[in-house]
C-alpha cells in the first residue's frame, strides 16, 4: 500500500546514508575516517537532486538512530511547510506556469526569463528556491543515467550479512479467486556467505504483500539479515516494503534496472530449482499451491541445504550457517516480530466520517470527523486497517453507501446542561443606551408601528 509521505522518504534516505553504521561499533578513529568516506560520496536524496553530506551531520543521523531507533530519523515539520517564504504566492503560480507550458525549460531558465521580463531581481530568490518549488508540485524529477560499471566477485563477510532476494516463475495452476489456471510466482531468499536458502514461497501474485509473508517466514525461522539485495520490481520497493525493513534494522539495495547478473547467487539457485525440481513435477501430483510449497520447502530443507556446495569449498549451506548461530539476530518476542510488519498513516478525516487508503473508502467513527487521525493496518493483511483512538484500535470497514442510505441519523445524546442565562439582548442593549444617552435632553417619542422613533432637539 504506496503511500506518500516526505518525512518517511527522508528518515529513509538518512538510514541509507548511515548503511551498515548502525550495526557496527567502531573506535572513535576509524568512525571518523567511516564519516569522512560517506561525506565524501554524492547521494541522490528523495527529490532525487545530487547532495554531499557534512560527516558531522551524518555522525548526528547514527546518535539519533543509536539512541531512539529508526523514527528519530524523521525531520521535524517546519512551521512554514509546503509554503515558500522567498517566492510570493502569485509569482510561485507564475512559475508553475511556466514549467508547465513547456517541461523542458529548467530552474535557471525560468529565472533568468524572469529577470528578462522586469518581473524580479536575480537576488530576489536563488535557483534553489524554484527547483523546490517545482518538486512539490511534482514538477521536477531526477535525471537518471545508467553507466556499465565494473563487477566483481563478492562474497559477504559473515552469515545473514547479505540475503539476495528474487521471484520466479513457476507451473500454472488452478486459482480459486479468479476461477481459472493462473502461471504461480515463486519467492526465494538466499543468504550470499552460505547459500543457504532461507525460505520459499509460491503465490498467485506478485505483490509487496506476498514478498512480506515471504520474508517473514524467513526472519523467523534463521533471523533478520542486514541487508537484502533486490532488484527493482514493484513488489521489492513499495513503501510497505521500505518501512517494514527500518523497523527490523534490515538496510535494502537494488540492483541496477535489467541486470539479473548482479544477483548471481539467487539466479543461479533458480536454475537449479528449474533443473531438479520445477521441471520435473508429478503431472496430477499438485493440485493445489500448498501442494507446490511444501515440495519446494522440502527440497530446500532436505536436500539443497544439507548438500556440499562447490561455491563454499564442498561444505553444506546449513553446516556454514550454523557456525555463525551466536551472531544471528532473533527477535525472541513473536509479538515483536509481527509489530515491525505493521505500517501507520495519518489521514484527515472527512465531514462524512470517511477516510480514504489506496482506492478504497473506510467508515470511521463520527466523533473522529474533521480531525487528523492515525490510521493502522497490518502489511501482511493490507485489507485490515484500524483507526488508533486513544489508546484503543477501532477496526474500520469499507463504506457501504446503500446501507447507510437506511440508517438513523439521530444526534448523540448531550447531558451537558442548558447554559445559564445571561440576561443581555442586543436589541434591548441599543435602547437602554439610547435612553441612557438622550434621557437629559427630552424624551423619546414613539410615532405609529412601522415609523422611526424622534428625539426633540
Amino acid at each position: 500500500m504506496a503511500t506518500d509521505d516526505p518525512r518517511r522518504e527522508t528518515a529513509l534516505f538518512r538510514l541509507a546514508v548511515l548503511g551498515d553504521l548502525i550495526h557496527t561499533t567502531l573506535r572513535r578513529g576509524a568512525l571518523r575516517r567511516s564519516l569522512e568516506e560517506r561525506a565524501q560520496k554524492t547521494w541522490t536524496d528523495p527529490q532525487g537532486e545530487p547532495r554531499h553530506i557534512a560527516a558531522k551531520t551524518i555522525h548526528t543521523w547514527l546518535r539519533l538512530h543509536r539512541k531512539s531507533g529508526f523514527e528519530a530519523l524523521y525531520p521535524k515539520e517546519r512551521s512554514d511547510r509546503h509554503r515558500s517564504r522567498s517566492i510570493p504566492p502569485e509569482l510561485a503560480t507564475l512559475i508553475l506556469d511556466l514549467k508547465r507550458e513547456d517541461p523542458g525549460r529548467s530552474a535557471p531558465l525560468i529565472q533568468k526569463m524572469l529577470v528578462d521580463a522586469g518581473r524580479v531581481k536575480r537576488s530576489d530568490f536563488s535557483v534553489s528556491s524554484i527547483v523546490r518549488l517545482l518538486a512539490r508540485h511534482g514538477l521536477s524529477g531526477p535525471k537518471m543515467e545508467l553507466e556499465v560499471a565494473a563487477r566483481h566477485r563478492f562474497t559477504a563477510s559473515a552469515v545473514n550479512e547479505l540475503w539476495q532476494v528474487d521471484a520466479c516463475h513457476g507451473p500454472k495452476l488452478f486459482d480459486p479467486a479468479s476461477g481459472r489456471e493462473t502461471r504461480v510466482k515463486i519467492f526465494g531468499l538466499l543468504d550470499d556467505k552460505s547459500r543457504l536458502v532461507t525460505y520459499l514461497r509460491a503465490s498467485f501474485h506478485e505483490r509487496e504483500q506476498d514478498f512480506l509473508r515471504t520474508l517473514f517466514e524467513a526472519v523467523r525461522r534463521r533471523g533478520a539479515p542486514r541487508c537484502l539485495l533486490l532488484d527493482n520490481h514493484g513488489s521489492f520497493t513499495g513503501a510497505d516494503v521500505q518501512v517494514t525493513c527500518a523497523h527490523l534494522g534490515i538496510r535494502l539495495v537494488h540492483a541496477r534496472p535489467y541486470d539479473g547478473a548482479s544477483k548471481g547467487k539467487i539466479e543461479r539457485f533458480w536454475r537449479t530449482l528449474r533443473a531438479q525440481v520445477l521441471d520435473r513435477l508429478a503431472p496430477g501430483a499438485i493440485e493445489t499451491i500448498e501442494d507446490l510449497n511444501l515440495r519446494l520447502m522440502t527440497y530446500a530443507d532436505g536436500d539443497y541445504n544439507v548438500r556440499p556446495h562447490s561455491g563454499i569449498g564442498g561444505r553444506t549451506p546449513l553446516e556454514l550457517f550454523e557456525e555463525e548461530a551466536e551472531a544471528l539476530r532473533f527477535l525472541p518476542d513473536p509479538a515483536e516480530l509481527e509489530a515491525s510488519f505493521v505500517a501507520e498513516l495519518e489521514r484527515t478525516v472527512r465531514n462524512d466520517a470517511t477516510c480514504t487508503v489506496g482506492k478504497r473508502c473506510y467508515e470511521v467513527p463520527q466523533h473522529l470527523r474533521r480531525k487528523k487521525v492515525k490510521l493502522g493496518y497490518a502489511v501482511l493483511r493490507p485489507d485490515v486497517i484500524w483507526v488508533q483512538d486513544g489508546e484503543t484500535r477501532v477496526p474500520l470497514r469499507e463504506v457501504d453507501p446503500v446501507a447507510n442510505a437506511y440508517r438513523s441519523r439521530t444526534r448523540r445524546n448531550d447531558e451537558t446542561p442548558p447554559p445559564k442565562p445571561t440576561g443581555l439582548n442586543p436589541v434591548e442593549g441599543l435602547i437602554q443606551r439610547a435612553l441612557h444617552d438622550r434621557g437629559s435632553k427630552g424624551r423619546i417619542e414613539t410615532i405609529e408601528e412601522g415609523g422611526d422613533a424622534c428625539v426633540p432637539c
